[in-house]
């Protein structure tokens, strides 16, 4: 926590979260999208960013990663800590704006398929992310350099792991998505099923992404060395 409120690099992140929603809200309200609807957008928006923002977060250790490794932290504990900082600050954003967002919206049944669609996709974020935080590194700003830089990478690895990581919390989050649709669109049942779906694939992703990340972490240690000399 000390370090995401010392390191530039992720305040600078946090700080740009909420941002990127309103320029999705402007869109969808330009064209022509019931702003009750539009009022469903940017919760699950902010926790896709935020459970995402873990998914390079071992590169950002730069060559202080030999600390972990020399000391004998298990991936297991080093998974699960780097996921404290964006849990601290996603429950408060998960509880005030699931009810925010039920207000808006104007009807309190869809509350409990709202909280559970962000939740699912914050969990889902943080257990891929974990994943391929280790499986995956790739460059990213060093220490003490300018949060708004970014360093040259050869070929097209980061936008690929970017991409992928990113695009499969909304692939493994879509049942939820769909269930809520169909519960606004069809049958009012379908929103008490949301919930259910949510908790299945979210924690089930979750402790299979702390479990498997863990995993290797421990047997790429050496290579995770050797990537953070490389890029030093």
């Amino acid at each position: 926590m000390t370090y995401w409120g010392r390191d530039a690099r992720y305040w600078v992140s946090i700080v740009l979260i909420p941002v990127i929603p309103i320029f999705v809200i402007v869109a969808l309200a330009l064209a022509g999208l019931p702003s009750h609807f539009i009022a469903l957008v940017p919760l699950p928006l902010v926790c896709l960013f935020l459970g995402w923002s873990i998914h390079n977060d071992l590169a950002y250790d730069s060559t202080a990663i030999w600390m972990h490794l020399v000391s004998g932290v298990r991936g297991l504990a080093d998974r699960a800590g780097r996921m404290f900082p964006p849990v601290v600050v996603g429950i408060p954003v998960l509880v005030l704006g699931s009810i925010a967002t039920t207000i808006v919206f104007g009807d309190w049944a869809v509350l409990p398929s709202v909280a559970a669609l962000s939740g699912a996709i914050l969990v889902i974020g943080l257990g891929l992310s974990s994943i391929s935080s280790a499986l995956f590194p790739y460059p990213a700003t060093k220490p003490g350099d300018s949060a708004f830089t970014q360093p040259q990478t050869s070929g097209a690895s980061a936008a690929v792991v970017q991409s992928l990581s990113f695009f499969a919390i909304l692939i493994l989050a879509s049942p939820v998505l769909i269930f809520l649709v169909l519960g606004l669109t069809v049958n009012a049942f379908w929103l008490a099923v949301a919930p259910v779906v949510a908790v299945l694939i979210g924690f089930g992703t979750l402790f299979v992404g702390l479990w498997l990340g863990g995993r290797v972490f421990d047997r790429r240690g050496p290579e995770l060395m050797a990537f953070a000399n490389r890029n030093d």
